[in-house]
């Protein structure tokens, strides 16, 4: 970093979000929403602060993770934080996360903004980010199949993850014994099981091939008319910053 960036990350770093004087803090609502441990709520905050000064100095661009993106989706409804204690005092400048123009282009260009992100962050922390909250571009831009749901009128049950080929295993294996079982009988019920399984692994590969293609959100730093966001993000967003160049 140069000696102008390191004074900047030390107030980054020093910038405090969550109220001493608050019986729910800042890292217990971003833990709430996303199902996470505080622990790790803390870490990704940790990793949003080095978010905002890689968005502060880039001369090109750089977009989040979509971990680094929840925490400045929520420090964007704390106004007074994040408007005047971040960006008016400590960047003298203004960070806008704006709504998504959608479009293969777009989906493109945040990629690649995303893949600077990581070189960025190598190049001025002096290591690699971590990957439970920076995953690599695939999983970055798959895994955004997001909905917020009330968990009062609702039951999460995690769907396990089984691949293609492995079904195509399970399908074999139970046509087989049906087939046993349906020699000697009718056959209606091991059609229609086969049925039922060509359905599950078409829908698989369908939903692999073409997962991942709502809504999202960008950003632009202040007096630099950039904006940003991804076709293959979640209804939360996808963001990123571009075009502001660093400093004050």
């Amino acid at each position: 970093m140069t000696p102008e960036e390191n004074t900047l990350w030390l107030k980054l770093a020093s910038l405090n979000l969550d109220d001493d004087n608050a019986s729910f803090k800042f890292s217990h609502r971003l833990a709430r929403e996303n199902g996470w441990t505080i622990s790790y709520s803390k870490q990704v905050i940790e990793e949003y602060k080095k978010f905002i000064f890689l968005c502060t100095i880039t001369n090109t661009g750089v977009t989040p993770s979509d971990q680094v993106d929840q925490a400045w989706h929520l420090h964007l409804t704390y106004t007074k934080s994040y408007w005047k204690d971040l960006c008016e005092n400590i960047l003298n400048k203004e960070i806008h996360h704006n709504p998504t123009k959608g479009g293969k282009s777009e989906g493109e260009k945040f990629n690649d903004f995303y893949t600077d992100t990581i070189k960025l962050y190598k190049e001025k922390f002096k290591k690699e980010p971590p990957i439970s909250i920076w995953p690599n571009n695939k999983k970055r831009f798959s895994d955004i199949n997001f909905q917020r749901i009330n968990l009062k009128n609702y039951w999460l049950v995690k769907r396990p993850k089984i691949g293609v080929k492995n079904l195509i295993l399970i399908s074999i294996i139970l046509i087989g014994i049906f087939s046993i079982q349906a020699s000697s009988s009718d056959n209606t019920g091991l059609f229609i099981v086969l049925i039922v399984l060509v359905g599950i692994i078409v829908y698989n590969i369908f939903n692999n091939k073409n997962g991942g293609n709502n809504s999202g959100n960008g950003c632009s730093g202040g007096g630099c008319g950039s904006s940003g966001g991804h076709s293959g993000c979640s209804s939360s967003g996808c963001s990123g910053c571009g075009g502001c160049g660093g400093g004050d």
